[in-house]
């Protein structure tokens, strides 16, 4: 596994700068960081989450789809410490294939993601805005998830509904929906880690540095 440090190099297009960029928030916020980063990368990358005490969860970001021997109920609320690592797929690699995939074919098939990235997104920055996110900006949903698959409140879904009506900023939101700001902004978070919502910059805002070409 790459250790934590190298795995904060998808922050720089893969290579580990001359000074260490400064370390990411434990727990779930870091990996919500380390994720949304890797999303942004023109290469497909493997993405590896340890939470402490418990088996790695291996997301492959290529298909979408993540592997865990544990049920997803039993996601830790708030772990201490998340080890992180990542590695780019190769291209003709199964979905979590090892080393010696040409001579043994992986069995695992994954499962799919955005439930995982939802509890990680409602969970991380103690109910504060993502990193990626700025203050004044406005939100909407342009694709529905599958309420189905998701673990919900009520209240959630108050606001993934209503964030579909309009471009709205999280206290608009907060309002619509009839929940408190941090509901609001825990489920923008997800959204926003899933990428199923549009944005539109604060006035005044420096502009969002925009993903590599692919």
């Amino acid at each position: 596994m790459v250790e934590a440090q190298e795995a904060r190099a998808v922050q720089t297009g893969g290579a580990v700068a001359a000074s260490a960029p400064p370390p990411l928030p434990a727990g779930w916020s870091g990996a919500a960081m380390a994720v949304h980063a890797v999303r942004r990368m023109p290469a497909p990358m493997l993405v590896t989450l340890q939470p402490a005490g418990r088996s790695p969860i291996v997301i492959d970001m290529r298909a979408y789809v993540y592997a865990w021997d544990e049920p997803l109920d039993a996601l830790p609320v708030d772990p201490e410490h998340v080890q992180i690592g990542t590695r780019a797929i190769r291209d003709a690699e199964p979905v979590f294939a090892g080393d010696d995939y040409v001579e043994h074919a992986p069995v695992i098939t994954g499962v799919a993601l955005e439930p995982l990235l939802w509890l990680i997104g409602t969970r991380a920055f103690d109910g504060g805005r993502a990193s990626w996110l700025r203050s004044g900006d406005r939100y909407r949903l342009y694709r529905w998830p599958d309420f189905s698959q998701l673990p919900m409140s009520d209240e959630q879904r108050r606001v993934v509904k209503a964030s579909a009506g309009a471009f709205m900023g999280i206290e608009k939101l907060a309002q619509k929906a009839k929940v408190e700001l941090e509901t609001a902004q825990r489920v923008i978070n997800a959204l926003s880690l899933m990428g199923l919502l549009r944005r539109h910059a604060a006035a005044g805002a420096a502009p969002e540095v925009p993903p590599p070409p692919r």
